[in-house]
């Protein structure tokens, strides 16, 4: 079969420091080649050369490689990859507990919720990691009437052989998380100790008494279990370490290297059937036995439990398949939220439905007002109009009569002014005559005095 297989960090190899995604990735890789399937791998750009550069690009580049399945060992990449091929998330740590030392526990439950909601196959390292997830997975619509998940459980690596040396060396190594506190551990082992065995430590803080190192490469590290005496595995108490199966643990029962670990560790029931180190005794008197008694056969014999072969067996018999989705929580709270958008566009479209109202309202109540004025107004006028049309009509009366009189009037004056005319005509005759007689009197006074 063709499978992908996504994952964050480089995968290891034995000259560099790694991951412990990228050690689980590596070995589903390993495993499934050997069982012949044709496997290829897809880390983020940040990891390695063509990798995915975000959640649209994963889901490009994981459809062009056309997988019959997708086994993803980043969990909060695997909505990306929903539909692309029945999906198989590895839900090999508890990042839930983690995340909550971290501040990031609300962005954590997010992402664990999408991740086996995108789900169609889940896989755990150890049975109590199966526990922690059930209720998850119950939220996301899987059926928890049958049986739910795989459990893959971590691998042991090669065996490196070694001695037990001359001088006692007591190895404590890991990443300084916030839940995996060991320096109280190393105080009191240095001090219990008292120079009768050299206490070394790698990738943890330094204190005094303890040969520090830091991260350095798988080889190194594995080198460095295999020339140890014993490993010391006990941390502050803490939930998350209850169910953490770690690749550290294997790495030290890898080199053959017996335990000393807490009684709540999911190794602890291990360690004790094989008489692979010490869970139960306290610390001082674990310290005191492992100077003098060699439970290295029991290491190795632990180790074979964790062999590669029989870790890949469930996970190489897997057949997923496309997973029915009846309902589930995530999409009852989408769809609440949805429901709640939806109520407050609503409840604000009412709220703008009304102010437009109010204003509606307010603008009729001014455009009453202005009609009411207006009507008024057209009252005033035809009152108007009516006076004026009462006073036109008294006008044309008074101007009627006036006329007629004055008709009258004129007519007399015009028969007065024609007598008169006359008149004047007939006075004018006779000043013609006056002037033609006086003309003639005095051409007979000028004669009479010549």
């Amino acid at each position: 079969m063709r499978i992908l297989v996504v994952h964050h960090g480089s995968l290891p190899d034995l000259g560099s420091p790694t991951t412990g995604g990228a050690i689980r990735a590596a070995q589903h890789v390993t495993a499934l080649r050997a069982a012949g399937h044709d496997v290829a791998t897809l880390c983020r750009e940040q990891d390695g050369s063509g990798g995915f550069t975000g959640p649209a690009n994963l889901r490009s580049l994981a459809r062009r490689s056309r997988p019959d399945w997708v086994l993803c060992v980043a969990p909060e990449e695997a909505p990306a990859l929903l539909g692309v091929a029945p999906l198989v998330v590895d839900l090999y740590a508890p990042r839930l507990l983690e995340a909550a030392w971290e501040g990031q526990q609300e962005d954590e439950a997010r992402r664990a919720l999408l991740a086996v909601d995108a789900a169609d196959e889940v896989l755990f390292s150890n049975p109590r990691q199966r526990w922690f997830w059930l209720g998850v997975l119950g939220l996301t619509g899987w059926d928890l009437s049958r049986e739910v998940g795989r459990i893959v459980p971590l691998a042991t690596s090669a065996i490196v052989s070694g001695k037990r040396p001359k001088r006692p060396r007591v190895i404590l190594g890991g990443h300084p998380w916030p839940w995996q506190d060991g320096r109280e551990v190393l105080a009191r082992a240095v001090r219990h100790l008292d120079g009768r065995a050299e206490v070394v430590s790698y990738g943890l803080p330094a204190i005094a008494g303890v040969t520090a190192h830091g991260l350095v490469s798988v080889g190194e590290w594995r080198a460095a279990c295999a020339g140890a005496t014993v490993a010391l595995d006990r941390y502050a108490p803490h939930n998350e370490r209850e169910l953490a199966l770690s690749f550290r643990q294997l790495d030290y029962l890898s080199a053959g290297l017996p335990i000393i670990t807490d009684p709540w560790t999911p190794v602890a029931d291990g360690v004790r059937a094989h008489h692979a180190g010490w869970v139960d005794e306290t610390l001082e008197d674990a310290l005191d036995a492992a100077l003098t008694d060699d439970r290295r056969a029991g290491a190795a014999s632990l180790a074979a439990t964790y062999a590669p072969e029989l870790a890949a067996a469930a996970l190489c018999s897997l057949l997923p398949t496309f997973r029915p989705r009846t309902w589930s929580a995530l999409r009852w709270s989408r769809q609440a939220a949805a429901a709640k958008l939806r109520s407050e566009a609503d409840a604000l479209l009412r709220e703008a439905a009304e102010a437009e109202v109010r204003q509606k309202r307010d603008e009729v109540d001014v455009l009453v007002g202005q009609l009411r004025a207006l009507t008024s107004a057209v009252e005033s006028l035809a009152s108007s109009q009516a006076d004026m049309a009462g006073f036109r009509r008294e006008t044309v009366q008074v101007l009627g009569t006036r006329l007629a009189g004055q008709t009258g009037e004129a007519e007399a004056l015009r028969r007065e002014l024609a007598i008169t005319r006359a008149d004047l005509e007939k006075k004018e005759l006779e000043l013609a005559q006056v002037h033609t007689e006086r003309d003639r009197l005095g051409g007979v006074l000028r004669r009479l005095k010549g």
